[in-house]
């Protein structure tokens, strides 16, 4: 990589593991890796173009491929950044559109469905008057309650009845927030299959179960993790689902439904420690080359 050609890590969170991952490995091979707070950029439209400037990061952003890490909790202003410096000639494992799509689960689901891929049966609502509507075509109780936005299982909820499901429709409709309901899929079993997938290719797969009596099964509340093997179905599923966003960077999450997996979520700012931890792999260094070989496209 010439000395003006750079990757930069688009990031609120530093000392977050997958930044923390990036940065390591970086030093490793003796490359200059940047830690970029959006926040930190100042933007600015006029009639030549779009512009970004930073006081610490000079240099023409057509050098510049980003990584970045930016989950569905991210600000207006850290996706707007990345449209920005997208629209200034940044290339970018993960772009803003497919980004600022994940950013709703609803709305995220609805292009997984339309491109074809199986997902959870799912209605959205507001009105409390038509939860038992809902709750009547997704196979009665127990339903699984989502916030639209939210990241490692902040959000989820298992509601046992038309009470849990109202009072926290109630709740949430005094701040205009909107709530998903899902089908629940016995047959899961608490679990789910992690896949990582880079520039297409899913490389690596986990379970993640659940602790006994819990119902979410992200690493980051004590979900046991094993080395899981794709299958030729898994491994469709998870390409064509990062590929439904533009993602050379994704986390995609599959459940069992008992009658074929489905698609549970997509997430564009993926950890993977529970990768490197299962398969004894160097997910970072991976990472790295996917961001290097925008380079070697050109």
């Amino acid at each position: 990589m010439t000395s003006d050609r750079r990757i930069v890590v688009l990031t609120r969170q530093p000392e977050a593991h997958g930044v923390m991952r990036l940065a390591e490995e970086a030093r490793a091979r003796g490359l200059a890796l940047h830690l970029l707070d959006p926040h930190e950029l100042y933007l600015n439209l006029d009639p030549g173009g779009a512009a970004v400037s930073h006081p610490g990061l000079g240099g023409a952003w057509q050098e510049t491929v980003l990584i970045p890490r930016l989950g569905s909790l991210a600000t207006e202003y850290s996706l707007n950044a990345l449209e920005i410096l997208e629209l200034a000639g940044a290339a970018t494992l993960n772009p803003f559109a497919g980004l600022l799509r994940l950013r709703h689960k609803f709305s995220a689901l609805c292009q997984l469905a339309t491109a074809g891929l199986p997902v959870p049966q799912t209605g959205m609502l507001r009105a409390p008057c038509e939860i038992d509507d809902t709750v009547a075509a997704l196979g009665g109780y127990p339903v699984v309650l989502k916030f639209v936005r939210g990241s490692q299982g902040v959000g989820v909820v298992i509601a046992p009845d038309a009470a849990t499901v109202t009072s926290v429709v109630e709740a949430l409709n005094l701040v205009q927030y909107d709530v998903m309901l899902q089908r629940f899929y016995p047959a899961a079993h608490g679990g789910d299959l992690r896949v990582l997938v880079l520039d297409g290719e899913p490389r690596w797969a986990v379970k993640r179960q659940a602790e006994p009596g819990a119902f979410r099964a992200n690493f980051h509340r004590g979900a046991t993790v094993e080395l899981a093997e794709l299958t030729p179905e898994t491994a469709e599923l998870a390409r064509r689902s990062a590929a439904c966003f533009s993602l050379g960077l994704a986390g995609v999450d599959l459940i069992e439904s008992g009658q074929g997996p489905l698609v549970l979520e997509v997430n564009g700012s993926p950890g993977y420690a529970a990768i490197e931890q299962a398969h004894g792999v160097n997910a970072a260094g991976a990472i790295l080359d996917c961001a290097l070989e925008r380079f070697r496209r050109e």
